[in-house]
């Protein structure tokens, strides 16, 4: 698939792409075509036998040549043709569901990542702005002809700001690059900003609802399935002891004067004495109990992630309504207020410091608290099998 550029793209617009090009997903479909394939295949019989045998036949009075031709058909024992396709029809939904698990997976991730990737980028810019004026700061101390040892320890500590913004940012970027890496992976494309629709966060369904809903997500579906297509094995590996039958017809004809024909049917079957399958039971019936004892493990840890997921949510939804969008503004507002005090000399400079530090952090927990609030909706809505809202 062509890779796709864009200057700027929009979080549906990459959850497409990741859905149409990831390699996960075309390995799901892969993985069904093939399960289709076999479910064909199982339902077609094996092919007939035709034998030929040869010779000559000799008497004290004449010889002559014998030929023999038998076609026969190899016919399974009664039921372990329908076992053998309920089997693959287990194994054709299981793919199905997968595919679609991957799909929701892919989605999600993307959706998330995309959510982390444009909170950064408005950070960037908060960061070199903030980083600008305190290098402007810094440029005026140092313009000062003859400093005071407390404009000097003034001058040190923003110094040592600067430093840590730098850290700072240099850690932001790392985060920006390895999230573009991993969306421009799952895509296939290029692109130098992301647009994520903070203005229409999704809602979310009680805890009591998202409980219920799981029951009927994909993957408790694919649970029962595993349960039923392990139950078939056991059936399936009674039924394989049993011999299938084969059934031909046989013609015989000797050249001998007069010229003689014999036509007869035959039936062929093993006879399963020695090997009656036992142990291929109790083989399948322990896996099958390992399987149920471990969906059952399985159906425990997605109900304890749906009650984590959620009180994640609870404490995001509450930091989002403290730190709102509406006081961005504010904020900034009063990291100039203070830098404007600072030069006038009205407060020192680990008051205006510490100013700028709770600025900065609230200005930081406007955005995280809602990449928290999506990623935790996210992570409920996969686990029920709900697609991405956007």
């Amino acid at each position: 698939m062509t890779a796709c550029f864009a200057k700027t793209i929009s979080t549906g617009e990459l959850i497409k792409l990741g859905e149409s090009y990831s390699p996960q997903m075309r390995g799901q479909e892969l993985n069904l075509v093939a399960s289709e394939k076999l479910l064909k295949q199982s339902r077609i019989l094996s092919n007939p036998i035709f034998t030929f045998q040869g010779g000559s036949l000799k008497s004290s009075t004449q010889s002559g040549a014998v030929s023999d031709f038998t076609l026969g058909q190899p016919l399974p024992w009664p039921g372990k043709r329908r076992n053998r396709i309920e089997a693959q029809e287990f194994a054709v939904k299981i793919a199905q569901i997968s595919k679609e698990e991957a799909r929701l997976q892919i989605s999600h991730r993307i959706y998330i990542n995309v959510a982390e990737l444009a909170a950064l980028q408005e950070l960037e810019d908060h960061y070199s702005e903030r980083k600008r004026r305190f290098s402007l700061i810094e440029k005026s101390l140092r313009a000062r002809p003859q400093a005071s040892p407390k404009q000097k320890a003034d001058r040190d500590l923003i110094e040592s700001q600067i430093n840590l913004m730098e850290k700072t940012m240099l850690d932001l970027l790392a985060r920006k690059e390895a999230l573009m890496w991993d969306l421009k992976i799952f895509t296939n494309s290029s692109f130098d900003k992301v647009i994520f629709p903070w203005e229409s966060l999704p809602k979310a369904l009680t805890r009591d609802e998202y409980v219920h809903l799981l029951e009927s997500s994909p993957r408790f579906k694919q649970i029962k399935l595993e349960v039923s297509l392990a139950e078939n094995k056991i059936q399936q590996a009674r039924l394989e002891a049993r011999p299938d039958i084969l059934v031909g017809l046989n013609y015989r004809q000797e050249n001998v004067a007069p010229v003689n024909h014999f036509y007869h049917g035959q039936v062929a079957v093993v006879i399963p004495i020695v090997d009656y399958g036992q142990h291929s039971v109790e083989v399948a019936r322990a896996e099958k109990n390992r399987t149920t004892a471990y969906h059952h493990f399985e159906k425990d840890q997605l109900s304890s992630l749906v009650h984590e997921s959620f009180s994640q949510f609870e404490a995001s939804r509450k930091a989002i309504e403290v730190f709102n969008f509406k006081n961005l503004g504010q904020m900034e507002n009063k990291f100039y207020d203070a830098e404007e005090s600072f030069r006038k000399g009205l407060i020192d400079a680990l008051t205006f410091l510490q100013i700028d530090a709770l600025v900065h952090e609230n200005i930081d927990q406007i955005y995280f608290s809602r990449v928290s609030y999506v990623s935790s909706i996210s992570n409920l809505n996969l686990l029920i099998g709900k697609a991405p809202e956007i």
